[in-house]
C-alpha cells in the first residue's frame, strides 16, 4: 500500500489528509487515513503526510517515521544565525588558489537535495568543474561567446589582456542542469543554486553566480559539450566557489523594502 497508518498511534486528527498537496488521502473504512486507490498515481512522494504527523503513525511507500530525521520542536534559537548568514552573504570574486575539499563540497551539494522543486520532480543534476585546464577553457569559450555583446566589452577586453574577470580564477565551478522536459527546470535549479550559495556562506566559503556562462552558451554550444551535458538538458545556472581571499567586515545598506499590502 502507498500509505499505512498505525491504529495504535494515529490520533485521527486528519492533519495528513488536509496537508496532502494533491489531495489523494481520505478516511478508510477503519477510520484511519489511507490513499484513495484510483488517485495513488498522483502521489508526488513529497513526504508531507509523514512529515506533518506528530504521532509517527504514518508509513509512506514502506518508509517508517523512525527512519527519518526529526525537526527540532523549537527553532527560534537559530533564527538570528540564519538571518546573519542571509544578510552577510556577498558575491565573492577574489579567491584563494586553494581548492575546496570534495568532502566539503559534497556536504554543500547534499543540502541542495532539500531545495523545493515543482511537483517534487527534483530534476537537478550537477557538474563540478575542478580542473584548472577546463576552467581556463571555459573562460576562453565564454569570452568568445560574449564578444559581440557590447555590455560585456570591458570584461572581454580584460580577458584578452590576461585578466580573467569571467570565472575570476575560482578553483571550482558548480553547474546546474536539468532535462528540458521538466515542469520548471529553470526555477528548480535556481532555487537549488541559492541553497548552495547560502550553504557556502554558512561554511566560510565564497560563491558568486556565473551568469556569464549561461549568457554565452547560446553563442557557444561547445560550452555544453565541454561540460559533458547532454543536448536534451538545459544549463540553468552556474556558481563559482572557493575560499575568499579576504573577509568582509561590514554589511552595506540595501534599498528600502517596496511592499504593497492589498
Amino acid at each position: 500500500m502507498l500509505v499505512t497508518a498505525d491504529a495504535g498511534r494515529c490520533a485521527r486528527d486528519g492533519w495528513c489528509i488536509q496537508d496532502c498537496p494533491v489531495q489523494i488521502l481520505g478516511w478508510g473504512k477503519d477510520g484511519l487515513p489511507e490513499a484513495v486507490p484510483e488517485l495513488e498515481p498522483l502521489c508526488l512522494n513529497c513526504g508531507h503526510c509523514i512529515a506533518i504527523c506528530p504521532h509517527a503513525a504514518l508509513t509512506l511507500r514502506g518508509i517508517h517515521p523512525e527512519e527519518l530525521e526529526s525537526v527540532p520542536a523549537a527553532m527560534d534559537h537559530i533564527a538570528d544565525p540564519v538571518m546573519q548568514v542571509l544578510k552577510s552573504r556577498r558575491s565573492v570574486r577574489l579567491f584563494l588558489q586553494k581548492p575546496v575539499p570534495r568532502e566539503l563540497l559534497m556536504r554543500l551539494l547534499d543540502a541542495t537535495r532539500w531545495a523545493p522543486s515543482a511537483t517534487n520532480r527534483q530534476p537537478l543534476h550537477w557538474v563540478i568543474v575542478e580542473s584548472p585546464e577546463t576552467m581556463r577553457e571555459l573562460s576562453r569559450l565564454i569570452a568568445d561567446g560574449l564578444r559581440s555583446i557590447p555590455y560585456f566589452a570591458r570584461m572581454v577586453e580584460s580577458y584578452d589582456k590576461g585578466e580573467d574577470r569571467i570565472l575570476r580564477g575560482a578553483p571550482q565551478l558548480a553547474v546546474a542542469h536539468a532535462s528540458r522536459e521538466g515542469f520548471d527546470p529553470l526555477g528548480d535549479c535556481t532555487i537549488a543554486l541559492e541553497y548552495l550559495d547560502l550553504a557556502a556562506q554558512a561554511h566560510g566559503l565564497g560563491a558568486c553566480w556565473a551568469g556569464v556562462l549561461v549568457a554565452a552558451i547560446g553563442f557557444k554550444p561547445e560550452i555544453q559539450a565541454v561540460l559533458g551535458i547532454p543536448d536534451n538538458h538545459r544549463v540553468c545556472g552556474a556558481m563559482m566557489i572557493g575560499y575568499p581571499r579576504h573577509a568582509y567586515a561590514r554589511i552595506p545598506p540595501r534599498n528600502p523594502l517596496r511592499v504593497r499590502w492589498i
